[in-house]
């Protein structure tokens, strides 16, 4: 990637860039399968676990155009820099939480301070070319891809250590990442009019053009399944299969070691997942679209998802329930790059990183809707929320055909496709 470095700073800002995005998803990684049973050790309902999950995402959500907007003020380093020590601080809370409302408020808290992902944007977009950049948004999905991948795994084993263990590892590398910054990142000759920070009515525009409002519906549809999932697949297991979590079948007599334990077990399976996803997002997905086409993929993603969900859903034994979970990264892996790439090349021309931010928007906003609506869902029946999400992602492929038999003609095959995250 040809990027133009403020002050003959080499890579460097592009690196702090990266790193920015990376520690803001590892963190979000880590917690991921410690929420489920920390929130369960202090009584905390499937709904309640829903909206912490929410939290952050919705945050990010609200703060994104916030920040975007004060960056374009007082400049983009203050609020990369301020962002990450203000992250640190969410996770030395969490590693002192000793209730749900403790919980709550660091979310809360990392959410705030991690909408600075539109920030991270802006500053590619001062530091790049037009033509270079979508290259330098997919740097951003790769950080996002990266930090979700080895978050889980991260979180899960450091728990050995103590409870708190995870939340320190995410403070100091955040401070870490701040310092670094600090000391290292310049401050980019601001662009006016490079890039834009899109609201709730554009969003509504944007939607309302087929040809990319579709590839939003699509992605929406996607991550709403997706992060039900990451949200209610530890509650699914300590519901339905105890022993494999190495919990009392009772979980109301399970101690905080009783709970604590399964995660690790967590965290190694969405580790493995998300390690499935990245080696097709990273290879597979490479030679496929010059074959089959974009457009043919993202029919493809979301019937192997919703299959691996329907396996899951329905599984009588946890050996089924490992099949699901093959079988989920594939879709992931097929459908993510594929959608990005279609909205890249969907957008108008001086104008893809815009339009590819708000679709990470609308990936908030599925991440923030999806978890509550699972845990509301979750009291009918631990499968519940993978047999609906199995039927919203049969409904998201018959979508996605009728766009394929639509606009697939104005996609023609290519070798190439843009980074993503997962």
């Amino acid at each position: 990637m040809t990027a133009k470095a403020p002050n003959g700073a080499g890579r460097s800002p592009l690196l702090f860039i990266f790193l920015t995005v990376f520690i803001d998803l590892l963190g979000f990684g880590i917690v991921i399968p410690l929420l489920p049973v920390y929130s369960k050790a202090y009584g905390a309902s499937e709904l309640m676990l829903g909206l912490l999950f929410a939290a952050f995402s919705g945050m990010q959500l609200l703060f994104a155009p916030v920040w975007g907007r004060l960056s374009d003020r007082i400049g983009r380093k203050p609020i990369l820099v301020g962002g990450l020590f203000g992250t640190s601080l969410s996770y030395v809370l969490f590693a002192y939480s000793n209730s749900f409302e403790l919980l709550m408020l660091s979310r809360l808290l990392a959410g705030f301070f991690g909408a600075n992902i539109s920030t991270a944007q802006a500053y590619i977009a001062d530091v790049t070319t037009p033509e270079n950049r979508a290259k330098g948004m997919g740097l951003i999905g790769a950080a996002f891809g990266l930090g979700f991948t080895l978050g889980p795994g991260i979180g899960g084993e450091l728990t050995h250590i103590s409870a708190s263990a995870p939340g320190w590892f995410a403070a100091g590398f955040s401070c870490a990442a701040a310092i670094f910054g600090w000391i290292n990142l310049p401050e980019p000759e601001h662009k006016p009019g490079v890039t834009r920070i899109f609201g709730f009515g554009q969003v509504v525009r944007a939607i309302g053009e087929p040809r990319i409002g579709v590839l939003f519906v699509l992605s929406y549809t996607f991550i709403f399944a997706f992060s039900s999932f990451e949200a209610m697949f530890t509650r699914f297991g300590l519901a339905r299969f105890p022993s494999v979590f190495n919990v009392p079948a009772n979980l109301e007599s399970a101690t905080m070691e009783d709970v604590l334990a399964a995660a690790p077990i967590a965290g190694r399976y969405l580790m493995g997942i998300g390690i499935i996803s990245a080696l097709i997002q990273g290879g597979l997905i490479r030679r496929l679209v010059p074959r089959y086409g974009e457009t043919k993929l993202a029919v493809a993603g979301p019937l192997l998802l919703g299959l691996g969900f329907l396996v899951v859903g329905l599984a009588t034994t946890w050996t089924w329930v490992i099949v699901g979970c093959l079988i989920m990264p594939l879709g992931f892996g097929l459908n993510n790059p594929a959608l990005t790439s279609l909205v890249s090349r969907a957008s108008p021309e001086r104008e893809q990183g815009s339009f590819l931010g708000l679709n990470q928007s609308v990936s908030s906003f599925a991440r923030m809707t999806g978890p509550p609506f699972a845990g509301l869902v979750f009291a009918y029946g631990p499968e519940v929320p993978f047999l609906i999400g199995a039927g919203l992602l049969g409904c998201s492929c018959l979508l996605a055909r009728w766009y394929h038999g639509r606009f697939g003609a104005t996609f023609p095959k290519k070798a190439q496709v843009p980074a993503t995250g997962v």
